[in-house]
């Protein structure tokens, strides 16, 4: 992580990792320097799934909504068709909200393992927030 950015971007087992701790917020250069690296991480790589971490309570920025549409734009461009969405109920709902795109399976957790587990190998049925009792 750059000591500028206050969000985590990896790429482990083919899935682009992306974490948002307590207290993020995005500004307009922080969501451009989001989407340079995450096509700079997603260039080349085969990647297989998406898992979106946001740990943060805080409202999510226009900076940060935009990021996010086009940051899923981009992975589907790539043949990515499964997200993971790790946060609060109100932010996961606003996660799959803004990803809905027709092709695309967005699931919801509580727990980023549990996302990373889904996101790595689908059918191993890990039980989504949606799914789960």
């Amino acid at each position: 992580m750059e000591p500028s950015e206050r969000w985590e971007l990896r790429v482990d087992d083919g899935v682009i990792v992306v974490e948002f701790p307590h207290g993020t917020g995005l500004s307009p250069a922080d969501g451009e320097a989001l989407l340079d690296r995450w096509r700079t991480v997603a260039t080349g790589r085969s990647i297989a799934a998406v898992v979106i971490v946001v740990r943060t309570s805080r409202p999510c920025s226009d900076a940060g909504r935009r990021a996010l549409r086009e940051s899923a734009q981009i992975a589907v461009a790539r043949g990515v068709d499964r997200f993971a969405v790790v946060g609060e109920r109100s932010k996961r709902r606003y996660l799959k909200r803004t990803i809905n795109i027709d092709g695309v399976d967005v699931e919801a957790f509580n727990d980023a393992a549990a996302a990373q587990s889904w996101a790595t190998c689908p059918s191993t049925g890990v039980p989504s927030v949606e799914t789960s009792s």
